[in-house]
C-alpha cells in the first residue's frame, strides 16, 4: 500500500558540510583502489566497508574534538561514502577494449568475411598495431580520443541519470508518498551511529567475525600465498556432471553474500534459489540430456570437465541470451500490470492534475523531465556522431522511450516492496534485429539511466531524518567527478602493475574472457534470437507470474520479484542469498529471542561483518601492492 503521510511541514536542515565533503572525498581516493583490486581478485566489491568505516571514522573523530556529528550531516555522509564503492570506472572498458583488439576474439571471429578487428574504431580503442599497447597507460596520446569519448560520455549520463532520479523523486516522494522500505534501515544506521546505544556491541562481535573470516579466506592470497579455501567460489560443477551433465553448481566462499542477504524476506530468498537451481543446474543438463533439438549447439559443444566458468559462458551464450530477452519483457509487462499498475496509475494522474504540488525541494518534477529530454537529445545525438550507421529514430525510441518508462516502473517496485528485478539491457538485441553491420553498436548503447530507484530511496531517508534532498545531487555530482578522477588513476596504476587480464588480477580472467565472448559473438550474430528462444519464454514465464499473483495475491508464499531475479542469478549466489535470509528469518531468532529482537540488531550485524572482511581485504591489498612495487619491468 502506498503511505500518504504528509511531508508538506517537514522542518528540513542541510546536512552538506565540510566533513561530509572531507569524507567523500577520503572514501573516494582511499577505497576506489581497494575495491577495484578487489574486483580484479574476487569478483566482490566491498562497497559497505567504505561506508560504515569511514563514517564511523569521521563521526568518533568528531565526539573526540567535542562536536557531534547532526543525524542530517551523518546520513549525507553515509551516503557520500558510499561513492568509495563505485570501484568499476568508465576506463575499465578502456583497458578491455586494448585487450580485446589484440585477443584471438578479435581476430577469429568475423563478419562478412573480415575479421573483428576492422570493425574497431580508434574512438574505442587504438589500432592493435599501435605501440601504444606495450607501454600499458592510458596516458598517451594513442588513448586521448577514447578517453575523451568515454568522458563525454559518462557526463551525458550523469546528466541523463540526474534528470530522471530528480523526476522519479519527486513523483513518488515528494508527491505520491511512497513508503520505500529500505529508506528505514538507512535513517536507523544514521540514528545508531548519532546515539550509539546498546547495539553497539553486535557491531563489534561481527566485525571481530568479519576480520577473523575475512584473515582466513582473503588473506592469503592477498599477500602471494596459495589459499586453503577458493575465491570467490568453490566450483562443483564436475561433480555433478556424471547426474547432472551441463549443470553449474559452486558455493561461494565470500562471507559477505551470505550477510548481506539477511535482511531479505525468506519468500524472495527461497524464489531466487528455485529459479537460479532450476535454469542454471536442471534445465542447462536437460538441454544437453533429453531436450537435445531445442538447442542443438550447446548439446554439441557441451563436453564434461568444462568447469564453472566454460560451462557458465557458453550455456549462457548458446542456451539464454535469447530467453533472458523474453524473460525482461514478461518482467516488464508483470511489473507494469500487477506489481506497479496502481502506483503508475497514480503517477499518471498525478503528473496530469492541475492540484499538482508547486513546492519541491529537489528539482521540480516539470523541470527534471524537461532537462531528461536535453540530456537524452543530446546522448543520442553524440551516439548518432559515433555510429551513425543506427538509424536516429531506433536510439531515440530507445533512450528515451525504453530510457524512461524502465526507469520509473523501478522506482514504483522499490518504493513498494524494497527490492527491484535486474535493469534489463535490451539494445545488443535490438541491435541484432536491425540490418546493422559492424562491431560499435553492439557494444555500446545510447543512454539510459539507471540511478532512479536508489537515489528516491536516499530522497526519503533524507525526509525521515529531515535533510535537505537537494544536498543528495550536490553529492552525487560531486561524488561522480571525484570518483572518474580516482578511477582513472587507479586503472592505469593497475595496468601498469600487471597485464588485465592475467594471473595477477585472477577475476579479471574470468570477467573479461566472459565479456569477449559475448561481444564476439554479439556481433557477429551467433547468438540465436528468434520466435522460439524470445516469446516462447516471454509466455511462459508471464503465464507462470500471473498464475503465481492470482493464487498467492499477497506473496505470502509466492515472489515474482524473487523468480524474475533468479533467472539471471548463478546458483552460488542464488544458494547464498537463501542459506543467509533462512538463517536470519528462522534459525538465529530461535537462539535470539525472537524474530522482533533480532531484527532489531540485524542491520548491526551485517554493517559490523562487512567492515571486518572489508578491513581485511583493504590490509592484504595494501600489502600486495607493496611487495608488487618492487617488481622490474615489464613486471
Amino acid at each position: 500500500m502506498v503511505a500518504f503521510t504528509s511531508i508538506e511541514e517537514t522542518k528540513l536542515t542541510s546536512g552538506l558540510t565540510w566533513r561530509v565533503i572531507l569524507a567523500l572525498t577520503a572514501a573516494i581516493f582511499l577505497f576506489i583502489p581497494v575495491n577495484i583490486y578487489s574486483f580484479f581478485l574476487t569478483g566482490i566489491i566491498q562497497g559497505s566497508v567504505t561506508v560504515f568505516f569511514v563514517t564511523i571514522l569521521i563521526a568518533e573523530l568528531s565526539r573526540l574534538s567535542g562536536t557531534n556529528l547532526t543525524k542530517q550531516e551523518l546520513l549525507l555522509m553515509y551516503y557520500a561514502a558510499g561513492w568509495g564503492g563505485a570501484a568499476i570506472p568508465v576506463y575499465y572498458y578502456i583497458i578491455y577494449r586494448a585487450y580485446f583488439v589484440r585477443s584471438p576474439f578479435s581476430w577469429f571471429y568475423k563478419i562478412e568475411g573480415r575479421p573483428l578487428v576492422d570493425f574497431i574504431p580508434t574512438w574505442l580503442a587504438p589500432p592493435y598495431n599501435s605501440p601504444a599497447y606495450d607501454l600499458r597507460t592510458l596516458f598517451q596520446p594513442s588513448f586521448m580520443i577514447p578517453l575523451l569519448v568515454f568522458s563525454l560520455w559518462s557526463i551525458i549520463y550523469l546528466l541523463v541519470d540526474v534528470s530522471l532520479a530528480s523526476f522519479s523523486a519527486a513523483l513518488y516522494v515528494e508527491r505520491l508518498e511512497y513508503p520505500f522500505p529500505f529508506a528505514m534501515v538507512d535513517s536507523s544506521i544514521v540514528t545508531f551511529l548519532g546515539e550509539r546505544k546498546g547495539a553497539i556491541k553486535y557491531f563489534i562481535l561481527a566485525f571481530i567475525g568479519g576480520t577473523v573470516f575475512g584473515g582466513v579466506i582473503y588473506l592469503p592470497t592477498l599477500v602471494g600465498f596459495p589459499s586453503l579455501i577458493p575465491i570467490p567460489f568453490f566450483d562443483l560443477t564436475w561433480a555433478i556432471q556424471e547426474v547432472l551433465p551441463g549443470g553449474i553448481l559452486a558455493i561461494l566462499t565470500a562471507p559477505s553474500g551470505y550477510v548481506t542477504s539477511m535482511v531479505m524476506p525468506f519468500n524472495i530468498a527461497l524464489w531466487i534459489f528455485i529459479s537460479s537451481i532450476s535454469v542454471w543446474t536442471i534445465l542447462n543438463s536437460l538441454f544437453v540430456t533429453t531436450f537435445t533439438d531445442i538447442f542443438p549447439l550447446w548439446s554439441q559443444e557441451y563436453t564434461k570437465g568444462m568447469g564453472l566458468i566454460a560451462t557458465l559462458n557458453r550455456s549462457y551464450i548458446r542456451v539464454w541470451f535469447g530467453p533472458q530477452l523474453g524473460f525482461t519483457f514478461a518482467a516488464l509487462i508483470y511489473i507494469v500490470l500487477i506489481k506497479a499498475r496502481k502506483a503508475l496509475g497514480a503517477a499518471f494522474l498525478e503528473l496530469t492534475s492541475r492540484k499538482a504540488r508547486a513546492r519541491s525541494y529537489l528539482l521540480p518534477a516539470s523541470k527534471s523531465f524537461i532537462l531528461f529530454l536535453i540530456s537524452s537529445f543530446a546522448g543520442v545525438m553524440f551516439y548518432h556522431f559515433l555510429i551513425p550507421e543506427i538509424p536516429l529514430w531506433l536510439a531515440m525510441v530507445y533512450s528515451l522511450g525504453l530510457g524512461f518508462f524502465t526507469p520509473i516502473t523501478f522506482t514504483a517496485i522499490l518504493g513498494e516492496s524494497g527490492y527491484t528485478p535486474p535493469a534489463p539491457s535490451l539494445w545488443p538485441a535490438i541491435v541484432s534485429l536491425s540490418s546493422y553491420t559492424g562491431f560499435s553498436a553492439f557494444v555500446f548503447a545510447p543512454p539510459v539511466g539507471t540511478s532512479s530507484p536508489v537515489f528516491s530511496q536516499q530522497v526519503k531517508a533524507a525526509y525521515i531524518v529531515g535533510a535537505k534532498p537537494f544536498d543528495l545531487i550536490k553529492i552525487w555530482v560531486l561524488g561522480f567527478v571525484l570518483a572518474q578522477i580516482s578511477g582513472l588513476i587507479s586503472m592505469d596504476f593497475f595496468w601498469r602493475v600487471a597485464p588485465i587480464p592475467s594471473s595477477a588480477y585472477p577475476y579479471s580472467i574470468f570477467n573479461i574472457l566472459g565479456m569477449a565472448l559475448s561481444d564476439a559473438m554479439l556481433s557477429t550474430r551467433q547468438m540465436v534470437i528468434n520466435f522460439n528462444t524470445v516469446v516462447i519464454p516471454l509466455l511462459i514465464l508471464l503465464i507462470i507470474l500471473f498464475t503465481g499473483s492470482l493464487i498467492d495475491k499477497k506473496e505470502a508464499f509466492f515472489s515474482g520479484i524473487g523468480l524474475i531475479i533468479g533467472l539471471y542469478t548463478s546458483p552460488a549466489y542464488g544458494m547464498a542469498i537463501f542459506v543467509g535470509s533462512l538463517l536470519s528469518n528462522w534459525v538465529i531468532p530461535r537462539f535470539f529471542g525472537g524474530k522482533e529482537r533480532w531484527r532489531s540488531v540485524v542491520g548491526y550485524v551485517i554493517a559490523g561483518e562487512l567492515a571486518g572482511e572489508g578491513l581485511v581485504i583493504m590490509l592484504g591489498v595494501t600489502a600486495n601492492l607493496i611487495f608488487k612495487s618492487s617488481w622490474i619491468w615489464p613486471w
